[in-house]
C-alpha cells in the first residue's frame, strides 16, 4: 500500500510550463499598504500548456509568465484581492484593450487599458472606481510591465 510520488525539485514535464511566483503586490484600487498578516496564496505554478491553450491563452515568450497578486477591490468583477494573476512580461505596450500591470506616476496598478486617440482609458471592472485618461505629458509616466492573461479566482463554496 504504498503510493509513489517525485519529490524532486525538477516540477515541469513535457508539455508544462514552471511560472516563478514574484513578491509583486499591484494595487487594484486607489492603493493601499500592505496588511502585516498577508499570507502569499500561490508561492509557483507549473502549468500544462494544452490547459492554457485551450484557454485560448498565448504569451510573448514562456520565459515572460510570472505569477504576482493583486490587492483591492476595483477588478472585483473579474478577480478578487489576492487572487493569483498570471502575467507576460514580454507585452511592454498596450496594443490592444486587456488587463495589464502598470506604474503610473510610481504607482505600480493592475487595470483595464483601453487605447484612445490621443492617449490611454484607466478603467476598474468595480463601478465604485470611476475610469480616467492619461494623456498628454502624462503619458510619460505610464509603464507597461506586463499585461494579465489569467487571474485564478478563489471563491468560498
Amino acid at each position: 500500500n504504498v503510493i509513489a510520488a517525485d519529490f524532486s525539485k525538477a516540477r515541469a514535464r513535457p508539455g508544462e510550463i514552471d511560472i516563478p511566483h514574484y513578491d509583486v503586490r499591484a494595487a487594484m484600487g486607489v492603493g493601499q499598504v500592505l496588511p502585516s498578516d498577508y499570507i502569499e496564496t500561490i508561492r509557483h505554478v507549473t502549468i500544462s500548456l494544452d490547459f492554457m491553450r485551450s484557454q485560448g491563452i498565448s504569451c510573448t515568450q514562456p520565459d515572460n509568465l510570472a505569477l504576482i497578486t493583486g490587492f483591492g477591490e476595483s477588478m472585483n468583477r473579474t478577480f478578487k484581492s489576492g487572487d493569483p494573476l498570471i502575467i507576460d512580461q514580454g507585452i511592454k505596450t498596450v496594443t490592444t484593450a486587456g488587463v495589464y500591470l502598470f506604474s503610473l506616476s510610481g504607482a505600480l496598478m493592475v487595470k483595464r487599458l483601453q487605447i484612445l486617440p490621443n492617449g490611454v482609458r484607466v478603467l476598474s471592472d468595480n463601478e465604485a472606481y470611476p475610469p480616467y485618461e492619461v494623456t498628454g505629458k502624462d503619458l510619460d509616466n505610464l509603464i507597461i510591465h506586463a499585461r494579465v492573461l489569467l487571474a485564478w479566482r478563489s471563491q468560498r463554496l
